[in-house]
């Protein structure tokens, strides 16, 4: 098998140092198609997802029943129109919402909640009467596209004949996926060229060149453009692709695609030095630095890939994407990258030359760092472990935040809005909470449906922290008074409908809480509201008393949120760390070696965690880690960490078997010391530059995968690896195994 490699290696090696410009030509080919076809192809809408969570869950349970039941009340994503004067709303404007309201009917069906409604005024117009709501319900999803088309037309419809000195603002779930969605697409726009400004600063520092940072630039950057088109060729093939995958699959791309470069450049200006020879050194670098490129990018392919195991559909869709367009950053820099350094010739390493004097990392801290941690292995092993450890411990403390609120963009309308509906409403009026009580098929007096309601009604309003419930014996509330909340004759019949289905034996309630919806409070409020629930339809002699018990609603959806999550945390987790260890032990066939690389990475997982919570949390006062930055911090993490691990495994494997175990570690240490250290100075970089994008998830996200790569570049890679590799004297086990994947060695 290492003959095979190392001749396929040579092979291309030699292709690219006698012909560069083919494979120049066949990318700059793929390049030009690829924009003819972005330019003829018309844009399509974004496909519409049902819904982000799997059918089984009890929020989806909940809304195919609601559908079934109450169909002109069934919403997947509401549009609320807020109107607010601070001297109190006039009766110019209650009409000006009724003609809001009346116009905006046929957007959605007439599946519309308005104050003209006089059972829905104390619902929908403040205390004080400063604001009023309007509610659009929507059966289409808060992200999609025929969302985003209907805010953009009650939007239009609001800024018509407004009376003078009425603030009027577009808040709910459609209104906030609809900013969020453009919040994304500024993100995509920022992170790429902060991620480019950012790559082009490090490579001109490492460089000290014009031309030679131009080879990873444009080698990435046209991998970059094609697994854009590729995105684009793969939504029109149905598959859902949004921008957070584009924004991901930018500093991905860049900080593994540079990375990769880099390392294959340092091999190759390494051979020029000893032997100035282009075609030459251009083979050579390629056989002894395309095994440790394959593995490190088959470790971050097949670790994100494995996101596909999950069942919260973002994540699922990003395992299916990222681990496609990274092949297309492997391919660049196995290709067209040596392709371009080879062109180049002596242009590429222009002003400084082949033989420049080496950097002052080179000859003082690399040296120095080498020689201490070979000098005392089990000093810096030890002491090493000790403080990862102790970072990482802090991570059992740390508890993910839901709130989905956070995304709204600041200063955008939705977000104005919420912070109007919030100061004079409820905190739950545009989150309120559905209970579906489900009967079974014998018939039920309507005095026996009344009883049930006012007993599950007056429990569930005596729970701290609930605010109102609305019901079929009170559907004015159970706070209000006796007069109004006890209707009887021809306006309970009225308002029956809303609470009490026509179509299948349900019976709905609304609970407004007295908290955000997406709080650990508001959390726990509901599952209290469940609990009761389930315990006295078990108590009520109604039929055969067969009930079923379901709840929908923001939070509901936030719990069942909560639950496929930490399934599919642990799910990825494992399926991960195992196909990731299995590629490690593949390349590097040492057992203990392997077991240890996993167990550092880990640890790196661990304590940036432990780090970005401190910063979040402690230093800027935000409510936690948003729940998704877990499972996408610790793929790439995990998946990533191990690239530097084996770029300096590869190059202590090249090193002479005659040599003992300490120097040929110091050389490994000193000759990948400053390449490796850039190649991680970029990967943060890039992936810090998630950060510019403004999103809360993309913030966070940036800043704990950029420490992790610091983690891991300059603290696991220099020291914990070499100093195990010495303690453990594994470096005489890997040389007996030259016949795997990493030991390229010779000419």
């Amino acid at each position: 098998m290492r003959l095979q490699n190392r001749g396929m290696f040579t092979i291309l090696g030699q292709w690219m140092g006698r012909r560069a410009w083919v494979f120049i030509l066949l990318w700059a080919v793929l390049v030009l198609a690829g924009a003819v076809w972005s330019y003829r192809a018309k844009p399509i809408p974004p496909r519409d997802v049902e819904s982000f969570l799997p059918p089984y869950v009890t929020h989806n349970q909940a809304r195919e029943l609601m559908v079934k039941a109450f169909p002109k009340l069934a919403a997947r994503s509401q549009i609320a129109v807020i109107a607010y004067r601070p001297e109190g709303l006039t009766p110019e404007d209650f009409n000006w919402l009724d003609r809001i309201a009346r116009e905006g009917a046929p957007l959605v069906e007439g599946r519309v909640l308005s104050p003209a409604a006089f059972f829905l005024k104390p619902r929908l117009v403040s205390p004080e009467g400063q604001a009023a709501l309007v509610v659009f319900n929507l059966s289409s999803n808060f992200l999609s596209n025929i969302s985003k088309e209907t805010v953009e037309q009650v939007e239009e419809l609001a800024q018509q004949d407004r009376p003078s000195g009425l603030t009027v603002e577009i808040t709910g779930t459609a209104a906030a996926g609809r900013d969020y969605g453009r919040a994304s697409e500024a993100a995509l726009h920022n992170t790429t060229w902060v991620t480019i400004a950012a790559v082009l600063i490090i490579l001109v520092v490492v460089y000290r060149s014009p031309f030679g940072p131009l080879v990873p630039l444009v080698s990435i950057g046209a991998s970059v453009f094609l697994a854009f088109v590729l995105l684009a060729l793969l939504e029109r093939a149905g598959w859902m692709v949004s921008n957070l995958e584009r924004i991901f699959a930018v500093v991905l791309l860049f900080g593994a695609g540079v990375d990769y470069t880099l390392f294959w450049i340092s091999a190759y200006g390494e051979e020029l030095r000893e032997l100035p020879e282009y075609e030459t050194a251009c083979t050579t670098a390629t056989r002894q630095t395309a095994p440790a490129i394959l593995a490190s990018a088959a470790t971050t392919i097949c670790g994100l890939t494995t996101l596909m195991a999950t069942n919260l559909v973002p994540t699922q869709n990003a395992g299916k994407l990222l681990g496609v367009v990274l092949v297309l950053a492997l391919l660049a820099s196995l290709t067209l990258s040596p392709s371009l350094a080879r062109q180049m010739g002596r242009w590429l390493f222009w002003p400084r030359g082949i033989n420049a004097r080496p950097t002052y990392g080179q000859r003082v801290i690399w040296p120095r760092l080498a020689s201490w941690v070979t000098q005392y292995p089990r000093s810096v092993l030890g002491l090493g472990l000790l403080l990862l450890t102790a970072m990482a411990s802090s991570t059992f403390l740390t508890k993910p935040r839901y709130d989905a609120l956070n995304e709204m963009p600041p200063g955008s309308s939705s977000d104005r809005g919420y912070q109007i509906a919030t100061r004079y409403f409820s905190k739950g009026q545009l989150y309120a909470t559905t209970l579906l009580v489900e009967f079974p098929a014998s018939p039920i007096s309507m005095e026996e449906l009344e009883r049930l309601s006012r007993s599950l009604a007056e429990g569930i309003a005596a729970l701290p922290g609930v605010d109102e419930v609305y019901s079929l014996d009170h559907p004015l509330g159970q706070r209000s008074s006796e007069v109004l909340g006890s209707m009887t004759g021809p306006l309970q019949m009225l308002t029956r409908g809303l609470y009490w289905s026509d179509h299948a034996p349900v019976m709905r309630f609304e609970i407004l809480i007295d908290h955000l919806p997406f709080t650990p409070e508001a959390m726990s409020l509901i599952e209290q509201v469940e609990q009761l629930a389930r315990q006295q339809t078990a108590k009520e002699e109604v039929g055969d008393n067969q009930f079923r018990i379901l709840l929908g609603g923001p939070t509901p959806y936030v719990l069942s949120v909560r639950e496929v999550v930490n399934r599919d945390q642990v799910r990825v987790m494992i399926l991960a760390t195992t196909v990731i260890a299995l590629i490690v032990f593949l390349m590097v066939r040492d057992l203990p070696l392997t077991l240890f690389m996993m167990l550092a990475t880990w640890m790196t997982f661990g304590a940036c965690l432990a780090l970005s919570e401190f910063f979040f949390v402690r230093v800027l006062g935000e409510g936690g880690l948003d729940y998704k930055v877990r499972i996408i911090v610790f793929v790439i993490v995990v998946a990533v960490g191990q690239d530097y691990n084996l770029f300096l495994l590869s190059r202590l494997m090249q090193e002479p078997a005659e040599l003992e175990d300490r120097e040929a570690a110091q050389r490994a240490i000193i000759r990948t010391g400053s390449v490796i250290s850039s190649c991680g100075l970029i990967m943060a970089a890039t992936l810090g530059s998630l950060g510019a994008g403004g999103l809360t998830l993309l913030r966070q996200v940036g800043f704990t995968l950029a420490a992790g790569v610091l983690i891991d570049t300059f603290f696991v890679r220099p020291l914990l690896v070499p100093s195990f590799v010495l303690v453990a004297r594994r470096r005489r086990v890997l040389t007996k195994k030259r016949f795997h994947l990493l030991s390229s060695k010779g000419r």
